[in-house]
């Protein structure tokens, strides 16, 4: 199963190459695939026939007990051998009609990615893999629905329906929780009855299941999406909105009937809206002129009917569920794939210009004949079966399965009216006048018509291999108690009998008064004065209006109350948790000693942030920003932390000139945001609230002991496992490298992304001289060694960061430090004595550096990023000094990448 689903999902990537390699024959080659895996899924009958059942597991997400559990019992089967079978042929026919696509390639690979998700959705054992798969059709189906996007009304349609399924999607998310939590496990074949319709939260289960699935499969009021979806290319609808799609809403209610059915509120939603559902789609079928819009209307009839089954939870209901299910693929699917023979072969797809064809198309007039006829339940088709099943499954019901009998009555005529219209309308008679004349299609275009159609003949006259190979598994799959499957195509007069004879009767006049019953569906339609797809698109417009004005509320445009908002939110929800959590903001051993330097670098951080707070030129708020960093510098070395000292110094010194950079380059604009003693108030009574939160919340953070003597582990461990004395860095470059790789991986993505942004609407500049605010004689002169000796100190501070203060990153900083003096002294012009390898390169280079460190533990059979230790000559040298060149590169390239763009290009 594993394999299936992989296999179809390659398949579906390698499309767009597939058909620009063999362009005519793609579709032949694509179709390969998932006919294989519906060969191997047929030779799986034998043994789910016996009551067994196949899994299959792969840990997903290990953490939260999410698996990809496969199971293949007998409803799965039932679903898979439609999915992939009719796929197979759906996949051959879409590369005849759209054979002259130019975006053939990519229709290939949305059908098949789709078939992927709808194959896992039907095997998927467990709830949020399941749920996984059910989004990734909506998603899927929009992208096919959509495939002409050209046109406004395609790009309407897919998006109504992917608002509705995606919609209902939400609710159904909400419902699988709720039943992973009532029932405290998370797959299908473990949930049971009594553990959750006897709990609390069933009401809402039940709810929110029966929205999500009643969106996917178009019932009542969400029926509107699926007759629009015919905008899309007929593959779509023959495949997704006949065959599986549409069903994927009706798979899982059938597969949850056992745990959610058997109560009244079940059946009793399930029989009403289902049959409401029908009468609806029946009604507006019979309406149409369009030959698609007829069979999606008549689709809607039929999905209602199968929630309807559903709901009577009888025996000879639940069988004839599977029976219409089958039946309805089969000869749904044959009909949409003929008509669209016929579109391609006439030009159109109204039956009012349409007639005589059969002479012209004899092989698809054959298909759409039969398919027809199992659409109006005539035996000896399956549909006949199906039908018969479904009057004995309602009348098994009492007087309230008489009255739904009375309306399944009407709805099936009008089904059987529509059949006769499709196939006598169309095919006998006189030719019709159309604009050419018309022929008929390529083999690849009715073979699969056909063999549907033949199918649906065949599994009703030979109906003792369906029942006992398919029908009867899925049959106790869905059932709350093992039922009695015994299929015949006659079983005496019986009410049943009648019934389905007064469908055919009642159908033949409405046939035949086709026009008197569509002026009569009209004048019912006129009562209700809104159509569905009219308060659709008003609902939608109201939603947008709503979403505008809120929107507008927040999105104001002024930055400052956009922070002065966010800040003020963060304070307030982290105090109200702390006092809610009443916990001890610190404890007095949490708190260093009081030092001169500390006092002083507390002193010039409020200083500095003061400064910023009443300075109104840019640049002097850059400054003052500046000062306050290196007052934090200050008070890191008086309480002994050298390393962050030094880091929070250099990234101060870069700050202050990139951002004096910046400004320089910025036209001035005026102020924006309130100004004036009540804005000023409001802005410090913001910064005194986060300030006091993000102080609390930070004492409280360092009173709490680290778990398990963390601290104490790593300084035990620093020197005799990671031979270092400096534990800050042991940490960095082996204990915790990993982090550390994924992190310069976000400073190298960081960079690349500012360099682009910090050089856009920058001309080369022909002669680069540097800074005008720098052209000084004496610094020039100064600067070339004290350049040379910060880039000297960067290197003894990388080789020495193992035992002593330093490392890479400190490294990096403290030569981008030096080279940002030459550059903003000399421009940039002074790379090219002083470098002749991109920033670009140099960031390449030191993620190489990095990986490739890792790299020698997996080649020493150990854990990636392991760190292996040699001593030549005396000098301990491991891959953890690799790694830390490979830090020092990616960030010296980093920075120098943006400050070239920042500066300007040279020639």
């Amino acid at each position: 199963m594993l394999i299936s689903l992989l296999g179809i999902f390659i398949n579906g990537l390698c499309a767009p190459f597939v058909w620009r390699l063999a362009h005519r024959h793609a579709g032949l080659l694509l179709a390969v695939v998932p006919a294989a895996s519906f060969i191997w899924f047929a030779l799986q009958v034998p043994e789910i026939s016996r009551g067994g059942a196949l899994f299959e597991s792969l840990a997903w997400v290990p953490a939260l007990n999410i698996t990809l559990g496969l199971r293949l019992d007998g409803l799965a089967l039932l679903f898979a051998l439609l999915i992939t079978g009719i796929g197979t042929l759906i996949v051959m026919y879409s590369g005849a009609y759209l054979r002259d696509h130019r975006q053939l390639g990519r229709f290939y690979a949305y059908l098949l990615i789709f078939m992927t998700a709808m194959l896992g959705l039907v095997l998927a054992d467990d709830l949020i893999a399941m749920f996984v798969f059910w989004e990734a059709t909506s998603i899927a189906s929009y992208l096919l629905i959509s495939f002409n996007h050209e046109k406004a009304e395609s790009r309407r349609a897919a998006l109504q329906a992917l608002l509705i399924t995606g919609g209902g999607g939400l609710a159904l998310l909400a419902g699988l929780v709720l039943l992973g939590i009532a029932t405290d496990t998370w797959q299908f074949s473990q949930l049971q009855s009594e553990m959750v319709q006897g709990h609390a939260l069933f009401p809402a289960i039940m709810v929110l299941v029966l929205i999500g699935c009643f969106t996917k499969s178009a019932q009542f009021p969400f029926h509107l999406w699926l007759p629009n979806a015919m905008n899309a290319p007929t593959p779509v609808s023959a495949y997704l909105h006949s065959a599986t799609m549409v069903k994927a809403g009706i798979y899982l209610l059938a597969r949850l009937n056992p745990t959610l059915g058997g109560g009244t509120g079940w059946s009793t939603v399930l029989i009403t809206l289902g049959a409401l559902t029908a009468l609806l789609g029946a009604v507006l079928a019979i309406r149409q002129y369009d030959l698609k819009r007829m069979l999606a209307y008549t689709t809607v009839t039929v999905l209602g009917q199968l929630t309807m089954l559903i709901g009577t939870n009888t025996s000879y209901g639940l069988q004839a569920f599977v029976l219409y299910l089958v039946a309805h693929s089969f000869y749904k699917g044959a009909l949409f794939m003929a008509v669209g023979a016929i579109d391609h072969a006439t030009g159109t797809r109204d039956i009012r210009r349409l007639s005589g064809l059969f002479t012209l198309m004899p092989l698809t007039g054959i298909a759409v004949g039969l398919a027809a006829f199992s659409n109006a339940g005539l035996p000896p088709f399956f549909g006949f079966i199906a039908k018969e099943f479904k009057y004995a499954g309602l009348i098994e019901m009492g007087s309230i399965g008489w009255t739904v009998t009375v309306v399944m009555i009407l709805t099936n005529a009008l089904l059987v009216a529509a059949a006769g219209l499709i196939f006598l309308k169309t095919f006998l008679g006189s030719p019709g006048k159309l604009s050419h004349s018309p022929h008929e299609v390529s083999p690849l275009m009715w073979i699969g018509p056909l063999l549907l159609a033949v199918g649906g003949f065949g599994l009703g006259a030979g109906n003792q291999w369906p029942e006992i190979w398919l029908v009867n598994t899925a049959v106790q799959a869905i059932a709350s108690e093992e039922v009695d499957v015994g299929l015949y195509l006659w079983g005496g007069i019986t009410p049943a009998v009648i019934a389905s004879a007064l469908t055919l009767g009642l159908g033949t006049v409405f046939y035949f008064k086709a026009d008197a019953v569509r002026a009569l569906a009209n004048r019912l339609g006129s009562i209700w004065t809104f159509s569905g797809d009219l308060l659709w698109d008003k609902l939608l417009k109201r939603l947008f209006r709503f979403a505008g004005a809120v929107a507008a509320l927040f999105q104001h445009g002024s930055l400052r109350l956009h922070m002065a908002l966010m800040t003020l939110v963060v304070s307030i929800c982290v105090l109200f948790g702390m006092l809610m959590m009443k916990t001890t903001p610190f404890d007095g051993h949490a708190l260093s000693e009081v030092s001169l330097p500390g006092v002083i670098g507390c002193l010039l951080a409020l200083g500095g942030a003061a400064g910023a707070a009443f300075m109104a030129g840019r640049l002097a708020l850059v400054a003052s920003l500046g000062a306050s960093g290196l007052g934090l510098a200050l008070f890191f070395v008086s309480i002994n932390a050298p390393d962050v000292a030094l880091t929070q110094l250099m990234v101060e010194t870069l700050t202050v000139v990139f951002l004096a950079m910046v400004l320089r380059r910025m036209p001035v604009v005026p102020a924006s945001g309130g100004s004036g003693a009540g804005a000023n108030i409001w802005h410090a009574a913001v910064a005194v609230v986060f300030g006091l939160a993000v102080t609390l919340l930070i004492m409280t953070a360092v009173s709490q002991p680290l778990p398990g003597d963390l601290a104490d582990w790593f300084l035990v461990n620093s020197l005799p496992s990671g031979y270092g004395s400096n534990v800050v860095n042991v940490i960095l470059v082996d204990f915790r490298a990993v982090d550390t790789l994924g992190e310069i991986l976000v400073v190298a993505i960081a960079a690349l992304a500012a360099s682009t942004l910090l050089g856009v609407g920058q001309p080369p500049t022909a002669k680069p001289r540097g800074l005008p605010e720098f052209s000084s004689l004496m610094l020039r002169q100064g600067m070339r060694p004290l350049a040379a000796i910060l880039f000297l100190v960067s290197l003894a501070i990388l080789w020495r960061g193992h035992n002593l203060p330093g490392g890479g990153f400190i490294g990096g900083l403290v030569a981008a430090t030096g080279f940002t003096l030459l550059i903003v002294t000399f421009g940039r012009g002074i790379q090219r004595g002083l470098a002749r390898i991109a920033p670009p390169t140099i960031i390449g280079l030191g993620l190489a550096c990095a990986v490739g460190a890792g790299l020698f533990g997996l080649a020493a059979e150990l854990s990636f990023m392991t760190g292996l230790w040699v001593a030549p000559f005396g000098v301990k040298l491991g891959t953890p000094l690799l790694f830390d060149l490979g830090v020092f590169l990616t960030v010296f390239g980093s920075v120098m990448h943006m400050l070239r763009n920042l500066i300007g290009r040279a020639v």
